[in-house]
């Protein structure tokens, strides 16, 4: 990446920026998703609009010279109203986060379809809301009235906020992490939602099930595991064991949403396996990829299918 290559960035990003300020001037969005391949020579960039605040991540090194560039570029371009920026950098393992402009709080609070989500700009390598599955949670909002829900690898429980939010009538979400589980119970308070509907379960999925057992059935269950997580979870070898265990959980006719984030395993993974551990299943569709998040190549992306139980 050079300075020639800073206007190719803002050409994309300035017209997404003034149709959100146009038709969303509250939600957070995308502007530049270099990850995709579909800029040559900008595969490690990203920018992500958090309002006011403007977050660039660099997957590579970037010499500080195009950098500040960069920097300059975007804030002129989006006329002045960003408050602050933050670079991140994530060469290799490491990972440096430096407020370069303005002023970013350490927690902030988004919007994604009118509904509040916590998130935390300046720390970790993700903020806390992963827009790409934005418009399936769309979609799960229209399937949600009066459902029970069981939201597995729950994260900050972006899918239970959402389903509570419409109709959704109980979620249990389940993350061996404590921590994003408690980022989720504030998810569900800042949008006023009654916490007796919401469960967490703070365990190891595979040492949780007669916990989930217990709690079920459910009408809806979202499966979006990490691709490999050590010591708990390997997609080749876990997700089928997953899988297996879903009909003794679920209504008849329930609604199975499988996701995967790999880039070594194609959306066929997620059929074969849905196939060999829960053959009674019929696909319903796969969703396109969140036009924010354009893909060379899709098969490496991020696969959601959705799925109806019998």
């Amino acid at each position: 990446m050079d300075i020639a290559d800073i206007s190719a960035v803002v050409e994309v990003a300035q017209p997404k920026w003034a149709e959100w300020r146009q038709h969303k001037a509250d939600h957070a969005r995308r502007l530049f998703h270099g990850r995709g391949h579909c800029y040559p020579g900008l595969e490690h960039v990203v920018v992500n609009w958090y309002p006011p605040y403007l977050h660039i991540g660099l997957y590579e090194s970037v010499d500080q010279r195009v950098q500040d560039a960069l920097v300059e570029g975007l804030s002129d371009a989006l006329g002045g109203v960003v408050e602050g920026i933050v670079v991140q950098e994530r060469a290799g393992r490491a990972t440096r986060t430096s407020i370069v402009r303005g002023r970013v709080p350490e927690e902030h609070l988004v919007k994604e379809h009118g509904l509040n989500y916590w998130i935390n700009p300046t720390r970790n390598q993700n903020a806390g809301l992963f827009m790409d599955m934005s418009h399936v949670r769309s979609w799960l909002a229209t399937q949600m009235q009066g459902k029970r829900v069981l939201n597995l690898f729950a994260y900050t429980c972006a899918f239970s906020v959402s389903a509570i939010a419409n109709g959704a009538v109980s979620v249990v979400n389940n993350d061996m992490s404590k921590n994003v589980l408690a980022l989720g119970r504030r998810n569900h308070a800042a949008n006023h939602h009654d916490p007796r509907m919401v469960s967490m379960v703070p365990h190891n999925l595979f040492k949780s099930w007669w916990k989930l057992r217990q709690l079920a059935p459910y009408d809806v269950v979202i499966v979006d595991p990490p691709t490999n997580q050590r010591g708990s979870f390997v997609a080749e070898k876990s997700y089928g064991q997953v899988l297996k265990r879903l009909p003794e959980m679920s209504s008849s006719g329930a609604l199975l949403v499988a996701c995967l984030n790999s880039p070594f395993l194609g959306a066929e993974f997620i059929s074969q396996q849905v196939a060999r551990w829960c053959p009674r299943a019929r696909f319903l569709h796969q969703f396109p990829l969140h036009e924010d998040y354009p893909d060379a190549f899709p098969e490496r992306a991020l696969k959601v299918q959705a799925y109806r139980l019998s």
